[in-house]
């Protein structure tokens, strides 16, 4: 009988087991920094800057699809017609300020100077009640350019009347003055040009449209300020609107304010009438729009301008003493256009190939 003696050959087998490899220390700092950035991120995205205001470019946006026309032919077009907006950052964080200070394209501002006294709910408000009135003061200008009678009575309107001079208790507001030492008065430049022809001393007559529809005649010998001749008055362009001949409707949510107005208006000559008014081109267009067609200044150009840019837009029509904020942005890429009215807005489509036709003009 033998004998079994254990000894180290014949004895269990034992492995030495190394221990798990240990992370980089950069990559420790890297998780680190990145855990520290997020948790940091979510602070100053939590504390909000009531005292700004931040604007951002926003989109361009094909207005025909969106004008919704009741009870009249209309015609699709090659061509299109855009508006652009910003967006409007009322309650900015801490973090979307940063943002702001980092980007150029966007603008910082007091809140003061955007809302004034408002509240955002007054102020979301106000932006539709424009948008609204730019829609129907668009839609009378194309119509009447094609031949409908919607503006019936245009002039000067007293907004307000300053106490102690020629037009205290002589005007009243809501009066409009519609002639001027007998020269009609369309606009409230009108007005203005017939005073500044005088000199301090000199008697003014005009004819006034009272807001029960009667006009009576006045004669005021005018004041000086700043030696020259003084009236008294803070006036506007008034244009007395006719009911539509048909309806019209711009189907487009939380876009509010009247920048659009030339936009409409163009769109609708676009879409009223059969000939090709863009001439196959992407117009980009921005300017507000009175009852007589001029255009009128608007905010955001600069933000607007980098929307454009990203738009593929052949022409971006601004209001004529804005160009400048538009170029410094679009340089060559976008050819920019400054008008003063609608006529120079058809003027220029006229000379890239678009038909007019159909649509008064005035040189």
């Amino acid at each position: 009988m033998s004998e079994l003696t254990e000894n180290e050959d014949t004895g269990p087998e034992v492995r030495e087991v190394s221990p798990a490899p240990r992370a980089p220390t950069w990559a420790l700092i890297i998780v680190g920094l990145a855990s520290l950035a997020m948790v940091t991120g979510l602070v100053l995205d939590r504390i909000t800057i009531t005292s700004k205001v931040l604007t951002s470019p926003g989109t361009t946006r094909n207005i025909a699809p969106m004008l919704q026309v009741q009870d009249s032919k209309t015609y699709d077009a090659d061509g299109r017609i855009e508006m652009v907006t910003v967006k409007s950052n009322l309650q900015p964080s801490l973090l979307e300020m940063i943002g702001g200070w980092l980007d150029d394209s966007i603008e910082i501002s007091d809140r003061q100077q955007i809302l004034g006294n408002r509240t955002i709910e007054q102020n979301r408000t106000l932006g539709r009640e424009q948008m609204a009135r730019s829609l129907d003061v668009a839609t009378r200008v194309a119509l009447e350019r094609i031949g409908y009678d919607v503006i019936s009575e245009a002039g000067a309107l007293i907004v307000q009347v300053v106490p102690e001079t020629p037009a205290d208790r002589v005007l009243y507001q809501g009066d409009v003055i519609i002639e001027a030492e007998n020269t009609r008065v369309i606009t409230a430049s009108d007005l203005s040009a017939a005073v500044q022809s005088k000199s301090p001393g000199d008697e003014f007559s005009f004819s006034v449209l009272q807001i029960d529809g009667s006009i009576r005649k006045e004669t005021v010998s005018l004041a000086e300020r700043k030696g020259i001749a003084f009236l008294g008055v803070s006036i506007s362009t008034y244009a007395e609107m006719a009911e539509l001949p048909f309806k019209i409707e711009f189907a487009v949510e939380r876009v509010g304010g009247p920048s659009a107005g030339l936009g409409l208006t163009l769109a609708l000559l676009e879409r009223l009438l059969p000939g090709e008014l863009l001439a196959g081109l992407n117009v980009v267009a921005t300017g507000t729009v009175d009852p007589l067609g001029n255009v009128g200044p608007v905010g955001g150009v600069e933000q607007k301008s980098h929307s454009v840019m990203r738009s593929g837009a052949d022409l971006f029509l601004v209001p004529a003493n804005q160009v400048d904020q538009a170029t410094a942005v679009l340089g060559d890429m976008v050819e920019v256009v400054g008008v003063e009215n609608l006529d120079q807005a058809l003027a220029k489509l006229k000379s890239l190939g678009g038909d007019v036709s159909g649509i008064e003009i005035n040189s």
